[in-house]
């Protein structure tokens, strides 16, 4: 829900309780009951969401410090708007080195941890909602499935001051280059050895029906057609030429 609708609803709901408390006691003159019944609904809504903020908000930065494990470092976290918020405790994000932690607290007290590592998430988006200084921004991440074949889903995170918003979603973006470069050397070693074993630091020459030339001429080829599938770039090939070339005696 979008955080002004929900904010219209909550203010509308709180409205319409106190039209149905306003109605009974103007009908019925149950005033004695009914009102002291709206108000102290009103006190437990403060008591449980607004009362004790900032030191609920040192025991969740606190509970999240403690979930870091061995070398993680917490590089960016925010926690969210209350307008955001009307009727749970506020969500706590994180962005690590390694993944992203969510910490959800219930209004009767508790915590649910979830946490995605930054290889499931790919594709963040960031957007300002309406009144940012009151409603923040929202981050949006694509989770890649557990299974193949599974489907893509997105995780959201919304109501966050933009400021940390926009902390998060550049650690989210050196995130996602380094997983893609990661897999992009990782694919070129996987074509290099279904190729015929290839790599760039030595070249084991097999024996063919050409005798040693033969054998350098083939492992050209493998490297010619590396280099025209685009797993290799022209600096590479050459090398790969040179190294071959250079175990040769014509």
């Amino acid at each position: 829900m979008k955080p002004l609708t929900g904010l219209a609803w909550f203010v509308l709901l709180w409205i319409a309780a106190l039209g149905v408390v306003v109605g009974v006691v103007v009908t019925v003159g149950y005033g004695l009951v009914l009102i002291p019944a709206y108000l102290a609904l009103a006190l437990v809504y403060w008591a449980l969401v607004v009362r004790g903020v900032d030191a609920r908000k040192a025991r969740a930065g606190e509970k999240l410090t403690s979930t870091l494990i061995a070398s993680e470092q917490k590089l960016a976290d925010a926690i969210q708007l209350r307008l955001c918020a009307l009727l749970s405790r506020r969500l706590v994000v994180a962005a690590t080195n390694s993944r992203i932690i969510l910490i959800t607290r219930p209004l009767l007290g508790g915590f649910t941890m979830k946490d995605y590592q930054w290889k499931d998430l790919y594709d963040v988006d960031l957007s300002e909602n309406v009144f940012p200084r009151l409603f923040g921004s929202r981050l949006s991440f694509a989770v890649r499935p557990d299974e193949e074949g599974g489907m893509v889903h997105r995780l959201v995170i919304d109501g966050i001051e933009g400021r940390l918003a926009s902390q998060i979603y550049a650690t989210a973006q050196e995130q996602e280059q380094a997983w893609e470069e990661k897999r992009r050397v990782r694919t070129m070693e996987e074509a290099r050895a279904s190729s015929g074993g290839i790599t760039l630091g030595g070249y084991p020459s097999t024996p063919g029906a050409g005798g040693a030339s033969g054998s350098a001429l083939d492992e050209l080829e493998r490297a010619k057609k590396l280099l025209d599938s685009g797993v290799v770039s022209d600096a590479e090939f050459n090398e790969i030429k040179s190294k071959i070339l250079s175990r040769q005696s014509f």
